[in-house]
């Protein structure tokens, strides 16, 4: 499988700096990498089939003042990984062994192993994802009383 993420470096040490300031203004940070997740979670769901049950609704951000991520599947549509990434499911599956269900799915058109919904979409949306989070800091930073300038200034 292949993990796929937008890393910013310095979010940490920001967001102390920030709460040194002021403590909302963490709540801010946090807010603006929801709306951010959430962005991504949208192309997310438009990229997946609604014929499924649950699985596109079990897709859902999540964000701390230090980063954001995507949760997906869980209690409320457990098939979400299968859905995703293939494999085999159903009566006959032994876990562990590969392709013993008798429902299979397989993993046409994705060799490289990174799904089909979740981690495209997120690949896809990197470097809208990076520029929103410069947007995101540059907004928080201003409301702070900090002046910010362009890069490399």
């Amino acid at each position: 499988m292949v993990d796929v993420k937008v890393e910013v470096r310095g979010i940490r040490e920001l967001n102390s700096a920030f709460k040194a300031v002021d403590a909302g203004l963490s709540r801010e940070l946090k807010a603006a990498f929801w709306g951010i997740a959430n962005a991504v979670v949208g192309k997310i769901q438009q990229r997946m089939p609604h014929d499924h049950g649950d699985a596109a609704g079990s897709v859902k951000p999540r964000a701390t003042a230090k980063g954001a991520g995507i949760a997906f599947g869980g209690t409320k549509a457990p098939y979400m990984p299968w859905l995703d990434f293939g494999g085999s499911v159903g009566r006959g599956h032994v876990p562990g062994q590969a392709w013993s269900g008798a429902i299979k799915r397989d993993w046409l058109g994705v060799p490289s192993g990174e799904g089909r919904y979740v981690y495209p979409a997120i690949s896809e949306e990197r470097g809208a994802t990076a520029a929103a989070v410069d947007e995101a800091i540059a907004k928080v930073a201003k409301h702070a009383g900090f002046e910010t300038t362009g890069s490399g200034d």
